[in-house]
């Protein structure tokens, strides 16, 4: 049961999305080999992540989002998802796009970089959703397990296309990091906020909605 529930939650929508990013980029599609390696990279960061999170008690903080929602006090839901979640998951999600992806050679256009990092976001995604099997059933996971990559790939693919420009124009990558980085960590952190209110939860799809037509658009403009 939990293999079929793995397969139709994570897996399949982790085939879904990548094979989405893959048909956007199907001029000139990126090696699949590669984007199962960014996929999996991803997965490997999103478990260091967790491990990230498991640390912050020492700095006096909670280690998860859950536990500041239980609370239910708007200013530490504000400040953990626009501080915490945010920038600390962007940034195990740059990491192996800096480490690793960013020496490969295939990775020649802005569209590669926004195919890779949506690759290693999904991978991430897939595993932040392995922490909601055992709380969450039904149709409030399979919601999840669907929207989640999704979401965390068009954050991820903000500093994926600006980076990957950066190169292409032999530009800093470093600037475009700093710049891009930033603004990637904000959008995720506000979508964060938007999700916990039943009120405010379709402002996060427009969120999404939008930023994924903004970067259409940046794609379209750099062919």
């Amino acid at each position: 049961m939990i293999f079929w529930k793995i397969l139709a939650s994570i897996i399949g929508p982790a085939i879904f999305w990548i094979g989405y990013f893959y048909y956007k980029d199907r001029k000139q599609p990126e090696p699949l080999i590669n984007l199962l390696e960014a996929y999996l990279l991803g997965f490997v960061f999103g478990f260091l992540c967790f491990l990230a999170y498991r640390q912050l008690p020492v700095v006096g903080l909670p280690p998860g989002f859950n536990l500041v929602l239980a609370k239910g006090q708007a200013k530490d839901i504000l400040f953990y998802s626009l501080a915490i979640v945010g920038p600390l998951e962007e940034v195990f999600k740059f990491l192996p796009f800096a480490m690793f992806i960013l020496k490969w050679r295939d990775l020649d256009e802005p569209a590669d970089g926004v195919v890779y990092a949506a690759s290693v976001a999904i991978g991430f995604a897939s595993f932040e959703n392995l922490g909601y099997l055992p709380v969450m059933t039904g149709v409030a996971f399979f919601g999840r397990a669907l929207a989640s990559p999704l979401a965390h790939a068009i954050f991820s693919s903000i500093w994926g296309f600006f980076v990957a420009r950066a190169r292409m124009r032999r530009q800093s990558e470093f600037l475009a990091a700093l710049f891009s980085l930033p603004l990637a960590a904000l959008f995720h952190g506000l979508f964060n906020i938007l999700t916990v209110s039943d009120y405010l939860r379709m402002y996060s799809a427009i969120l999404i909605l939008v930023l994924w037509l903004f970067l259409i658009f940046l794609l379209e403009k750099h062919k």
